[in-house]
């Protein structure tokens, strides 16, 4: 059974990741715009602030942020993702990147002096919906063309309410990390001890291949679940977003809800044999929260990379709006620690760790949520890492609780800032 349930999974994700890629997804070019306008914005906006400011917001240079650009239009380009918007906006890019005048990037892209209204990229502007590439391009039009001032100061107000925007959030997130330094010692010291702590009661009963078992059966019917899901939402156009929620939200908890019918009678069963019910360790948690955000510096350093290699950089159009922060809460924020953490930890963890120690279990049930997190490169490592550590602390407090609230804590903030820096409408 193992050994079937684990071929069928191995040939979706030998799909996934080495099958014929069949090319951006429909709002590829739209996110990756979103993305590249404000990172670029945002890199005009901090040029003269002082490095440490810089990297508390996670701003390049402009340099380096039209280099990454550029990377982006590329990617898009050889997939043919590239409309005429995307055309321009690469333009202007280069034509600042290289020095070279935008009317003669423009000419050669598209042998014209443009495709665009200059009334009406100046009416966006003006109402805080214009992007960087349009302001660059009034600007080389100045000259021949009278199109007032307010446009400057709207998109120089932009440009400043999303310096703030960066700063804030970024420090939050810092602030957050260096009160969780004075607790890297309770949090080491706690992940140590899970190193010999043994499991008790009915979990320490679960052998190996139960937990396979389950953990591949819940699995499974999570991916028939989201095929069918997608299936449906393409034969029904203009689906409420609060509908979407419900679905996504569906999808989330199925793999947990079918483990836990499988290994337990009563939900109090479940609540305390994988220690839902135990105190909350605090200290640990803001302990290890603090390691992962040193780990990661570590990691973005060695690997010279800080992020998904799509064209979005991890973002989703589904996060757009306020519509767009609820789905990112309620699914990233809220649902996927709790169902992840009883599936990955709760089951696949305590499962292993009882046959091979805690070492090992952490590594392959580590291994086995990177895998199915679907990122490539850093984000693989990132992930990988962070479910080591949520391994150790759950095997040092017992506390399931204490784990959820630790990747509640870790998604929330990449999710809250992220939402805030680059869906946040301006103006």
């Amino acid at each position: 059974m193992i050994a079937l349930l684990a071929f069928i999974l191995g040939i979706w994700l030998w799909d996934h990741y080495f099958g014929k890629s069949e090319g951006y997804a429909p709002g590829t070019e739209e996110i990756a715009l979103v993305k590249i306008d404000r990172d670029l914005r945002l890199a005009d906006a901090m040029q003269e602030d002082p490095p440490w400011l810089k990297l508390l917001a996670g701003v390049s240079e402009p340099v380096e942020a039209r280099r990454a650009a550029l990377g982006v239009f590329k990617k898009l380009a050889v997939e043919k993702a590239l409309t005429p918007l995307g055309v321009e906006a690469f333009s202007s890019v280069k034509a600042e990147q290289e020095g070279l005048p935008l009317e003669t990037v423009l000419a050669e892209n598209f042998h014209e002096q443009g495709i665009s209204d200059p009334a009406e990229i100046v009416a966006k502007l003006t109402d805080h919906r214009g992007t960087w590439w349009d302001a660059k391009w009034i600007e080389s039009r100045e000259g021949s063309v009278v199109l007032g001032s307010r446009w400057r100061e709207a998109y120089g107000a932009d440009l400043m309410q999303l310096k703030n925007r960066a700063v804030a959030t970024g420090f939050a997130v810092w602030l957050l990390g260096l009160v969780g330094l004075a607790f890297v010692p309770n949090a080491i010291l706690c992940m140590a001890r899970g190193l010999s702590a043994k499991p008790k009661g009915y979990a320490k009963a679960w052998p190996l291949s139960l937990g396979l078992v389950i953990f591949l059966v819940a699995t499974l019917a999570w991916i028939g679940f989201n095929m069918t899901l997608e299936l449906g939402i393409g034969a029904l156009p203009g689906l409420h977003p609060g509908a979407w929620i419900f679905l996504d939200s569906a999808a989330r908890m199925l793999p947990a809800l079918i483990a836990l019918a499988l290994l337990f009678r009563r939900p109090s069963h479940a609540i305390r044999v994988m220690g839902l019910n135990r105190p909350m360790a605090v200290k640990a948690l803001l302990g290890t929260f603090s390691l992962l955000m040193i780990l990661d510096r570590v990691l973005r350093s060695v690997m010279q990379d800080g992020g998904s290699s799509a064209p979005g950089g991890g973002l989703s159009l589904a996060d757009a709006g306020l519509w767009g922060l609820a789905f990112a809460v309620v699914s990233a924020c809220v649902l996927a620690p709790v169902a992840e953490e009883l599936l990955y930890r709760g089951v696949l963890f305590s499962s292993c760790r009882n046959r091979l120690g805690v070492i090992a279990a952490a590594l392959m049930s580590s291994a086995v949520f990177a895998v199915l997190h679907f990122y490539d490169g850093y984000g693989l490592a990132s992930v990988g890492i962070f479910g080591l550590s949520c391994a150790f602390l759950y095997a040092g407090t017992g506390s399931l609780r204490t784990v959820i609230a630790l990747h509640m804590l870790y998604n929330t903030a990449i999710k809250i800032p992220e939402w805030i820096v680059y869906h946040a409408p301006l103006g």
